[in-house]
């Protein structure tokens, strides 16, 4: 408290005083301050088949990349533009004898490995391409171990073959588990996942969701730092940074609306000087 003399002054002692003791209690909270900053940013790309997901991922040299691929065919892309890299690797999971458990348990695996502190002290990235492949893997083996495959091909629809909302209420589980493990490696992690389209009954387009089923599609981008949309025409790549063609992208780092044809080498050297555009 600061003291008043008889004369109405104010004794300057005290108020060094008083203003110390605040400043260094700070009422018990903790003050905000710039931090030095790392790649260990966590990206959710969107786009449809074919807008440069993986490829936008790929153009990352400043580090080793992993990934896991549930995309059939998705490693071509990569090996199109690697050239003589040999600091990316590949776990792949897209082949249909493969389940989600599978993953899960190879992803634990490299966790108790260190292999994610090993990605983030060389300043790696660690790829899943992609989450909506992922997310049809895990149907499909939420299914098979409820007894609850689907008639086949030709055959009469039984309505008591399909997913009860207990079996949904498993898959929002084993999604947002994934989300929540790979928000906290220590290292930069990109998600792709296609691009699924709402329309009204006059097909019109009302939204624009990341490809993943019920609630978790509009929960899923509020988990990341960066929520992008990727699009392609001829061959320009167009990467948005806002809301953009009914699909709610965002970025916590850049102001800019959109960027054309960049690397993620470029949006890297940009983040880590603290750049808010990208060139």
């Amino acid at each position: 408290m600061v003291t008043v003399t008889a004369n109405n002054k104010v004794n300057p002692a005290s108020a060094d005083t008083a203003t110390k003791s605040l400043s260094e209690q700070n009422f018990g909270k903790t003050t905000l301050k710039s931090r030095q900053r790392k790649f260990d940013l966590k990206f959710l790309l969107t786009g449809n088949s074919g807008s440069g997901k993986t490829h936008f991922t790929s153009t990352y040299t400043k580090g080793p990349i992993h990934y896991y691929m549930f995309d059939k065919g998705g490693e071509k892309t990569v090996e199109k533009l690697m050239g003589n890299r040999e600091d990316i690797t590949i776990d792949n999971f897209s082949s249909s004898a493969v389940g989600f458990s599978d993953f899960w348990k190879q992803f634990q695996t490299d966790g108790k490995n260190n292999f994610f502190e090993h990605l983030a002290e060389n300043s790696g990235l660690l790829v899943l391409d992609s989450l909506t492949n992922a997310n049809q893997k895990a149907i499909t083996e939420i299914c098979k171990k409820s007894g609850i495959t689907p008639s086949g091909i030709g055959k009469k629809l039984d309505m008591k073959l399909g997913m009860a909302p207990p079996h949904w209420g498993q898959l929002l589980n084993w999604m947002t588990t994934l989300i929540t493990a790979l928000q906290e490696l220590p290292c930069a992690v990109a998600v792709t996942v296609h691009l699924h389209v709402l329309m009204n009954s006059d097909q019109e387009v009302v939204a624009r969701y990341p490809a993943v089923n019920g609630q978790f599609r509009q929960l899923l981008s509020a988990d990341f730092d960066e929520a992008y949309l990727l699009t392609t025409q001829g061959t320009k790549r167009m990467i948005y940074f806002t809301e953009k063609l009914s699909f709610e992208a965002k970025s916590r780092s850049f102001s800019m609306a959109h960027a054309t044809g960049i690397t993620l080498d470029q949006l890297v050297d940009a983040y880590l000087k603290r750049g808010t555009e990208i060139k």
